[in-house]
């Protein structure tokens, strides 16, 4: 068995080639937590949140990425897959997996592999083998589980197509010999080559060659449907044929966006928006988002990946994305070494004799620093790698956060590299507003790092001019041109530029269909994870009598009493209790924690604890639930445990107690308005009050989270229209959670400074559902000021305020 010589690879290629295993990687994890779940509507956006069968953590794949990464192990060497050691090797890999790593696993492959374990033979014929008699033995054996790992396969024999098909054949077999499980490896197999080598997906098609000649009309008819109905359409996505019809659906039906840098569109978007689509495919959305995601990444490579996604993606065995590249280049070059995508070094190798010394301080703003091979260490907060994805550059700092972006703008690689640099322009943005220093890096010289800060530039309304030229590369220079030739989008995400006819995220909780009792910290929103500050007490307080104050001016409207205590409103009430039981969950609590005990209303009155310690002041809310502002109010005390369990978690709590995603995004932003934000000295952000510069950071950190597209709208009109009462009843206009957060975020930042915390209560108590719009305003001024910011002469009438100070209390120390 002979292989064809391997294929002359140019900058484009080896980024589609990138693309395919990270790709299915992030389809995959986008998947997880819907999976099984009732499929999300057409108004809903997916996210990253974890959860799903395994559990998983945030971002983490599951076994359809998990089985393909053993098969890229073996392709990577640059094995002919169709040959016995290799196909020898993928066997003892899965065995492996299955004892080591498998963390969710399909019923026909278990069985599959736990059998071949009993059989003679090496481990290929025993797997074989095992998978023949399951076959013999059973009706239904087309799965989808050779499907979802078969995109890395393509990549092994790129240079030949009928060595592809006998090599995706024969992987199949191992678990999945059924002929339809091998005719849709075949094809997919044949749609990833093309995409990679050529940039189209007429590769699917261009694969009905490659079939028996006897099954080819019967999957022509079968690609004719999937183009002709949506994803939804194949709810029998665990048959390997409505799998592969799911995929090809979001595919084809996503429309690709036309490029238009103003709007925040650019033609990479299909890949997140049709990988979108197939996770509202529903069922086995995992793997159908996965197979999806090869054939998508090899069409717009792994710089069309959302950097989000590429930060958060990680999985068994220890993988994270650059890994995941590392692995598909090196089988794209047939076990060739890389001198940045597959290098085993520890650090990010610079060129012989290349320049060094200080990096070289941004023109509009010194809080960016320009570096170049051999740069002198510096001290900053954030590094942007302008290189193919590897490890990180030796530069100090343990907590310095590490961002790597592929830009393709070697030979043929300008087709989407100004969406690449917009995306490192905006990560640099991101870490600006969130107050770290950033180092701009590349490791072939300053061209890139000029390039990215040039739009960077546009970005905050400087126009690039002579101390930022982009010399050498056209493809730079004209991707810069560009981008810089029309007025910047407001938004910093390219997840609010949907491409017609896929609509907008509206505020959508795809989150309300996983349960995840075990999540772990989401790297979306924990990468800057900050603690309670040295003055959390009084920050905690602010949050608590803040929310109570706002809940109270909201409910009385203009009937507040001119003197006397201010009741207690119901989101008030309700949120003591929510503290009670944040405090209960610290478990072994310290000395200073009182002994509290609150109402349970779900609970029997014979079976109900008497009330004792501070709660016995709290009247119970009138009704266990209320509307969903209440509820939203009620779940933000969590936002304290942020510090300590990561706002990932936290935000997962608040999803919990009131029932809709707007809470877990409270939870983010309410975490970083207590972290607080430094105080930028650069004339850029001097104009910024700390509260702006906590809930940009808070909004950046959601990142694709779904609903985030109208908190980003909102807090863009409190800057441009501040304190319009109109404005805010058309942003709040009713009494839902995602009206409450985003009336709160438009009158948090139409007064964000600390003299006009008052003003801001009573812009807010005027919203249609002014008790919650007060109450979650007050929450985060309260949490970003303090307790001393708010009225005085209203925070001292209030009936609970000694209650809710000896809560604060608590609280701190039970998290301390």
């Amino acid at each position: 068995m002979t292989r064809s010589p391997g294929l002359r690879l140019d900058a484009q290629t080896i980024d589609r080639a990138a693309g395919v295993l990270l790709g299915a990687a992030v389809g995959d994890a986008l998947g997880v937590p819907y999976e099984f779940a009732e499929a999300l509507r057409e108004d809903q956006r997916p996210g990253m949140i974890g959860g799903g069968l395994g559990p998983y953590r945030p971002g983490e794949y599951s076994d359809d990425t998990q089985m393909q990464v053993c098969v890229a192990q073996v392709a990577a060497t640059g094995a002919d897959l169709r040959g016995p050691e290799a196909l020898d090797a993928i066997a003892a890999g899965f065995r492996r997996w299955l004892d080591g790593g498998a963390s969710d696993v399909g019923a026909q492959t278990r069985t599959v592999l736990g059998a071949a374990g009993r059989l003679p033979g090496s481990p290929a014929e025993a797997l074989r083998e095992a998978a023949r008699r399951y076959a013999a033995g059973h009706r239904l054996t087309a799965g989808n589980g050779s499907l979802m790992r078969t995109g890395i396969v393509a990549l092994a024999h790129l240079g030949d197509p009928a060595a592809m098909a006998e090599a995706a054949t024969a992987v199949s077999a191992l678990t999945h010999p059924d002929p339809e499980c091998a005719d849709a490896c075949v094809l997919w197999c044949s749609g990833i080559r093309t995409a990679v080598l050529n940039g189209t997906f007429d590769g699917v098609r261009a694969g009905l060659e490659l079939l028996p000649a006897g099954r080819r009309d019967l999957w022509a008819k079968r690609l004719d449907e999937a183009e002709a109905e949506p994803p939804r359409h194949f709810a029998g996505n665990g048959w390997v044929v409505q799998a592969l019809q799911a995929a090809w659906s979001a595919i084809t039906r996503t429309a690709v966006p036309v490029l238009d840098p103003a709007q925040g569109h650019f033609p990479a978007l299909h890949l997140r928006l049709a990988l979108e689509a197939a996770v509202r495919a529903g069922h086995d959305t995992d793997t159908v988002a996965a197979i999806a995601g090869a054939l998508l990444g090899a069409r717009w490579g792994c710089s069309g990946v959302p950097l989000d996604w590429q930060r958060a993606v990680h999985g068994w065995p220890g993988l994270t994305a650059p890994d995941l590249v590392r692995l598909a280049v090196r089988t794209a070059r047939e076990g060739a070494g890389d001198e940045n995508a597959a290098a085993p070094a520890p650090h990010m190798p610079l060129p012989y004799g290349s320049p060094g010394g200080p990096a070289a301080p941004h023109p509009h703003d010194p809080g960016v620093l320009l570096g170049v091979p051999g740069t002198e260490p510096v001290p900053v907060g954030a590094v942007v790698s302008l290189c193919r994805p590897g490890t990180p550059p030796d530069l100090p700092g343990a907590d310095v956060e590490h961002i790597q972006v592929w830009l393709p703008d070697g030979p043929g690689g300008d087709a989407d590299l100004p969406y690449a640099l917009d995306q490192a322009a905006r990560q640099v943005l991101r870490l600006r507003r969130a107050g770290r220093r950033v180092l701009l890096h590349s490791a072939d010289g300053p061209i890139r790092a000029h390039a990215v800060a040039a739009v960077y530039s546009h970005l905050i309304g400087r126009v690039p001019d002579g101390p930022l030229p982009v010399p050498g590369r056209h493809q730079l220079r004209d991707a810069v041109r560009l981008l810089t030739a029309a007025p910047a989008p407001d938004s910093p995400s390219d997840a609010d530029a949907p491409a017609t006819p896929v609509p907008a995220a509206r505020d959508a909780a795809p989150q309300e269909d996983v349960a995840d009792d075990g999540a772990e910290e989401q790297p979306e929103l924990d990468r800057e994870r900050p603690r309670l500050r040295e003055d959390a007490l009084p920050r905690v307080r602010g949050l608590l009598l803040g929310l109570a104050l706002g809940d109270t001016l909201g409910t009385a409207r203009e009937a507040l009493p001119a003197r006397g205590p201010l009741p207690a409103g119901t989101a008030t009430r309700s949120a003591c209790l929510t503290v009670e039981d944040i405090i209960r969950a610290a478990g072994e609590l310290p000395p200073a924690v009182r002994n509290i005990h609150g109402r349970r209303p779900a609970l029997p009155a014979d079976e109900a604890p008497e009330p004792d310690g501070l709660l016995t002041r709290v009247p119970a809310p009138a009704e266990a639930r209320g509307t969903e502002g209440v509820l939203l109010a009620a779940a933000l005390p969590v936002a304290v445990t942020g510090a300590v369990h990561g706002p990932a978690r936290a935000a997962v709590r608040a999803r919990e107690i009131a029932a809709h995603s707007a809470a877990a995004h409270a939870a983010v932003l309410l975490h970083h308005c207590l972290a607080g934000a430094e105080d930028i000295q650069e004339p850029l952000f001097a104009e910024q009050s700390q509260v702006r510069i906590a809930l940009r950071a808070g909004l950046d950190a959601l990142g694709d989270s779904g609903g985030t597209g109208h908190l980003h709208t909102a807090f863009r009109q409190a800057a441009d229209a501040p304190a319009d009462p109109r404005r805010l009843a058309a942003l709040a206009p009713d009494a839902t959670a995602p009206s409450a957060l985003r009336g709160a975020l438009y009158c948090a930042g139409s007064f964000p400074h600390r003299h006009q915390v008052g003003e801001a209560l009573r812009l807010a108590a005027a919203a249609p559902d002014g008790s919650s719009v007060a109450g979650v305003t007050g929450a985060l001024l309260g949490a970003a000021h303090g307790a001393r910011a708010l009225p005085a002469d209203l925070a001292g009438r209030h009936e609970l305020a000694p209650v809710l100070d000896a809560l604060a209390h608590d609280l701190v120390a039970a998290y301390s």
